[in-house]
């Protein structure tokens, strides 16, 4: 990546300067006579073909930074997502030996199943009756950890980021 927007920044440079600035050119007239111009109009050969590399190279380089940009912006947000999720789990670690017994079980079962679980599977996952998941629920929510939202008959338990 870094070696393709060089490249492109080294193209357009090239271009611009080619470009932009006239070189003095010597024409020879039929007659023999040498006539010297610097007039931005006249290009020699391989002006034009360092004109024409240099272009060539700007549009394809630009072409793949276009299409590999999802691909760029994709892996800085994976790579962001993956250190945020560090970042809570190492939260979590200090959190849950401060739990009371009922909570730790909920919290932990939240933990496995990827921080999102219905409240009735927690029921049953657990083996906790209702009345006590709630009120643990409802302990884990004043403590800010969980959030609780309605999902048809049930709660839609999640893990606070």
């Amino acid at each position: 990546m870094i070696i393709s927007v060089a490249l492109l920044i080294a193209s357009l440079v090239i271009l611009f300067v080619k470009l932009f600035s006239p070189q003095p050119i010597q024409i020879v007239l039929e007659t023999g006579q040498e006539v010297t111009t610097q007039t931005p109009n006249y290009y020699t050969l391989s002006e034009v073909l360092l004109l024409i590399i240099s272009s060539f190279l700007i549009g394809s380089i630009t072409l793949y930074l276009f299409y590999n940009s999802d691909k760029i912006t994709n892996g800085l947000i994976k790579r962001k997502d993956n250190e945020a999720g560090r970042d809570s789990q190492e939260k979590y670690k200090l959190v849950v030996p401060l739990l009371k017994k009922d909570e730790k079980v909920v919290f932990t079962a939240l933990r496995n199943s990827n921080g999102v679980m219905l409240q009735n599977q927690l029921v049953l996952k657990t083996g906790l009756s209702k009345v006590a998941m709630t009120r643990a629920l409802v302990k884990l929510e004043r403590k800010n950890l969980i959030v609780k939202e309605r999902y048809g008959l049930t709660n839609k338990v999640k893990i606070k980021e």
